[in-house]
């Protein structure tokens, strides 16, 4: 089992190091998006590769994210997951 808090100081410490942003919430939803289109655009190419890293990418920002704004993302998903079960959805697809 992985432990998300670790991960998440253990991405914005990178961040930190490397010298990109680690405080900008704006910047990171920004960048953040950017991704979700390199994602489309890997479907849109069938490029399995692509799409994996662009997930991968967009989950790091994710989680950079929670650290950034001190959310707990292992109680978060567990908290969706959790509400999910019982939540009605219109499906559109």
């Amino acid at each position: 089992m992985i432990d998300l808090a670790e991960i998440q100081k253990e991405i914005v410490e990178n961040k930190k190091r490397r010298g990109f942003n680690s405080s900008d919430v704006g910047k990171e939803i920004i960048l953040l998006t950017e991704e979700l289109g390199e994602l489309a655009a890997s479907y849109r190419d069938q490029d399995d590769s692509e799409i994996k890293d662009a997930i991968g990418d967009m989950i790091v920002y994710l989680l950079g994210l929670c650290e950034i704004t001190n959310t707990n993302s292992e109680e978060l998903i567990r908290n969706i997951v959790e509400k999910n079960k019982t939540r009605n959805h219109r499906s559109g697809m």
